[in-house]
């Protein structure tokens, strides 16, 4: 996906003619929902399948492709699938994982073996639980006594799923069978609890909205005494405090979507969606946040933003950021 052209000024924005660039959009969303139904079948009924496992590795080939491709936009792509729907919770979930963990590993020292092994635990951490967890996303009340007790038992039951289907990967079995056990000091364990949790608190289910990603992080990354953990440094210093995908509200009172990180933790590029009086934007801009007129005040619950978007368009708009 080659970078679009465009002007060099702050605040760019998009014609009304045909852009070739606009259809490589879709064509990048269409295969990330390819590959969305693909986990989604493999984890759905694995055994199923006698290649579930060459299967699942050239999945997380391609995953990994398109996210070399472009971090930013894909991390808003999955945050959005993540935080905007309850359909499709379970795949949706592993995938923004997955994508975390491998983006943030790296400055938490997790190992080249390991990170392999935590990124295929990221996908398959859930595997003993797929249909459950997309169940327990649409009710509209607390889990059952039994539906509780799989919980419970989730981790235990997808190791052994795995090992049945072939794993012998002892460290991708040994993540997955931690990924909910109180108090480990393994990292890439750690690193994968708390962003199996971060996940969870942004996606919506039936019973309550999702939370936006900056008190998501905030409750989850936060120490006792206000400290930041290793974990917690990493993540803000690699994804920053808002990530893209996040809604925010800026100091004009318009509100907008992150589209990309800056390098400055705190101010992204955004593009306004709302205008201050919360009518839509019928043609996005790419606005700087570092500017003190369109500062980030606050982030937003995606349920609280009524507005429809158009992806292609903002993901292109993205990619004009990296000529800034």
């Amino acid at each position: 996906m080659p970078p679009l052209a465009g002007p060099p000024d702050p605040i760019m924005a998009f014609t009304a003619q045909p852009d070739p660039a606009y259809g490589a959009m879709q064509d990048w969303m269409a295969r990330w929902t390819e590959l969305e139904a693909q986990l989604a079948a493999l984890l759905s009924a694995p055994r199923q399948y006698a290649d579930v496992l060459p299967r699942l590795e050239r999945l997380r080939a391609d995953a990994e492709a398109l996210l070399a491709t472009d971090e930013d936009a894909t991390l808003y792509w999955l945050f959005q699938l993540a935080a905007s729907t309850s359909v499709g919770y379970s795949t949706s979930h592993a995938m923004a994982c997955w994508a975390m963990c491998r983006l943030v590993g790296p400055a938490v020292g997790v190992s080249a073996p390991d990170a392999v092994a935590l990124e295929r635990a990221a996908l398959t951490m859930n595997i003993g639980m797929t249909r459950l967890q997309d169940t327990l996303a649409a009710q509209a009340h607390p889990p059952t006594e039994e539906q509780r007790a799989l919980i419970d038992t989730h981790a235990a039951r997808g190791a052994q799923c795995l090992r049945e289907c072939g794993v012998r990967d002892a460290r991708w079995l040994d993540i997955v069978e931690q990924h909910h056990e109180a108090d480990s000091d393994d990292t890439a364990v750690r690193l994968l609890q708390r962003m199996d949790r971060y996940t969870a608190l942004i996606s919506p289910r039936e019973t309550r909205p999702g939370r936006n990603l900056t008190d998501s992080a905030r409750t989850l990354l936060v120490r006792p005494g206000g400290r930041l953990d290793d974990i917690g440094r990493a993540l803000l210093q690699t994804l920053g405090i808002c990530p893209p995908g996040t809604f925010v509200r800026l100091a004009d009172g318009q509100v907008a979507v992150v589209l990309r990180r800056s390098g400055r933790p705190g101010e992204p590029w955004v593009s306004a969606v709302l205008d201050a009086n919360g009518h839509p934007v019928l043609e996005p801009a790419l606005i700087d946040t570092g500017d003190e007129a369109t500062a980030i005040e606050a982030a937003l619950q995606t349920a609280t933003v009524r507005v429809r978007l158009n992806h292609p368009r903002l993901l292109q708009l993205s990619r004009l950021a990296l000529q800034r």
